[in-house]
């Protein structure tokens, strides 16, 4: 088992499937393939959610036999992966968008900017770079244009389209910003009690910012205070808080910073030994490696772990895609790794959609427990993910360890993506293959999150003192 999730988190797989350029040919390729090879199908698309399935693919057909152009073609591909809530499907678009111009006469530019400050038509600047002329344009799934004006930006003249807004319900929009000269898509809400055009940047002339429900305007959100004033940026530190307190920053489970993290845990042995209370900060890490998990566990550890495995989704592709993926790590990787996951994939040989486990669920055993740290507080955020999440989900089976701060980000259930690309244009879509065990269990986190026992305003100064104040 542990053979096999080191060698998954260094998967990521690619396959090729060309497709033509018709928007209804490459929707339903998307659709089709997805549907035979991502393994949050069996689950998202169920006898409850079928209807609703449906109506969607239904509607979604029925305008992509509409749309021409390529970009607003996968704007419309990506909306059907957001029908999914899964932060491991996506889509990476490859190709540079053709610039748009759309010429504005003097009686459209005096129309908009006679237009209400609460109107979503009208002139907006994003401070001294640009100014735009936010016009209705109907076109494919647009419903507005922003077209410059004024550019302090070579690359844009005015005329050029910099972004579009296409209306998805009441207030609410995609946003599809060309301002890095590619093809970025976003959501957003523009309405009376919140203005997401201000959030990023664009104002009216003459118009206040909005405030948003902490009341705070929308550009001045107040970011996480630091533990520390003189606060190191790096990902990983030891420092003592007091004469009983040790605070350890782990800002990163990837194995290229192991030997940082190793170095600093080696450096602080006998701190972290005498300390009866401990600090461990995983705010803000993601993806990574188990190897950092296995070396911080013994500092947590009290009583026997439940490891819970994952399956593999076996389809031809998938199998396809993983078994050239290893032949690339022979060498690289011890072999036993290697051979224990081609073995495991090749359950699924002749299969069609069929879940094949990589490995039995564990009950991780270790010698015995650390008498020190007695109590240990692990600090997380809503930016806690992946990696970081499956040791959160080890340490709070601790006795030991309280988690502190905001639910995590929820994006571990189905892991271990891998690549399809697409052809004309060229564009790619990452989809998990692995699903963990939890989500037959009804322990699923995807967008819930791992939540806190304590919660804690990291936006607050002095949030360290409070935290030390529950041990």
């Amino acid at each position: 088992m542990k053979a096999i999730a080191v060698l998954l988190l260094l998967l990521c797989n690619t396959a090729v499937y060309a497709q033509e350029c018709d928007c209804r040919k490459k929707f339903d390729s998307v659709q089709v393939y997805l549907r035979k090879n991502y393994v949050g199908f069996i689950d998202k698309v169920t006898p409850v959610t079928q209807q609703a399935y449906s109506a969607m693919l239904t509607k979604m057909r029925l305008q992509a036999a509409t749309i021409k152009g390529a970009t607003h073609c996968l704007l419309l591909v990506n909306r059907y992966l957001r029908f999914f809530k899964d932060q491991h499907l996506s889509l990476h678009i490859g190709y540079t968008p053709l610039k748009e111009k759309i010429t504005l006469t003097p009686q459209q530019v005096d129309q908009l900017q006679k237009q209400p400050l609460s109107g979503i038509a009208g002139i907006y600047q994003a401070g001294s770079l640009y100014k735009v002329a936010l016009v209705k344009n109907l076109r494919g799934l647009r419903t507005y244009a922003a077209v410059i004006m004024e550019s302090a930006v070579p690359e844009w003249k005015a005329g050029d389209v910099l972004f579009e807004l296409a209306a998805t319900g009441p207030d609410k929009f995609d946003l599809i910003s060309y301002v890095e000269q590619q093809v970025n898509f976003d959501t957003l809400t523009v309405g009376k009690r919140y203005d997401g055009l201000a959030a990023l940047g664009w104002q009216k002339p003459g118009a206040e910012l909005p405030p948003l429900s902490s009341g705070i305007t929308a550009l001045q959100k107040t970011p996480e205070a630091p533990a520390f004033a003189d606060m190191p940026v790096a990902p990983f530190f030891f420092r003592q808080v007091n004469d009983s307190t040790a605070y350890l920053r782990v800002g990163s489970f990837d194995a290229t910073v192991y030997p940082l993290a190793d170095s600093v845990l080696n450096a602080n042995d006998e701190y972290l030994r005498r300390n009866p209370n401990l600090v461990i900060d995983v705010r803000n890490a993601g993806t990574g490696a188990d190897k950092l998990i296995e070396r911080l566990r013994p500092l947590l550890y009290t009583q026997p772990v439940r490891i819970t495995g994952a399956d593999f989704y076996a389809t031809p592709d998938n199998i396809a895609a993983w078994g050239h993926i290893l032949d690339e790590q022979t060498g690289k990787l011890p072999d036993e790794y290697v051979e224990q996951i081609r073995m495991a994939i090749h359950q699924g040989d002749g299969l069609q959609g069929r879940l094949v486990s990589l490995g039995p669920d564990e009950n991780m055993i270790l010698p015995a427990p650390l008498p020190v740290p007695a109590k240990v507080a692990v600090l997380i955020n809503g930016q806690c993910s992946n990696t970081a999440e499956q040791f959160l989900l080890e340490a709070a089976q601790s006795q030991k360890v309280k988690l502190m701060g905001t639910p995590t980000a929820g994006a571990l259930d189905y892991s271990n993506v891998a690549r399809v690309k697409f052809t004309s244009p060229d564009f790619s879509v990452d989809y998990p293959v692995t699903r963990s065990r939890r989500v037959a269990a009804g322990q699923g986190i995807d967008n819930k999150g791992i939540q806190p026992a304590v919660k804690v305003n990291f936006n607050t100064a002095g949030w360290l003192e409070e935290v030390v104040k529950q041990f």
